[in-house]
């Protein structure tokens, strides 16, 4: 998985849930301090001095979409 830590890219996220990136997008909700059932949380971040602004997902949150299927 392309990651850093509890941010992986979007296409490592959808890879490591054996999902495609369109299931995971329709899965996806905008950051929020509390997780939302069903739904895999992201944001924009920058994770290094010479990186852009990328969106990322929340690891925590693939682990209690699995545990629900």
């Amino acid at each position: 998985m392309n990651s850093n830590g509890m941010w992986p890219l979007p296409s490592g996220a959808a890879e490591h849930l054996d999902v495609s990136n369109d299931t995971l997008r329709r899965r996806a909700t905008q950051w929020q301090n509390d997780p939302v059932i069903g739904k895999v949380r992201w944001t924009y971040l920058k994770l290094g001095d010479n990186t852009r602004m990328e969106r990322r997902d929340y690891v925590p949150d693939f682990d209690a979409l699995l545990a629900a299927a």
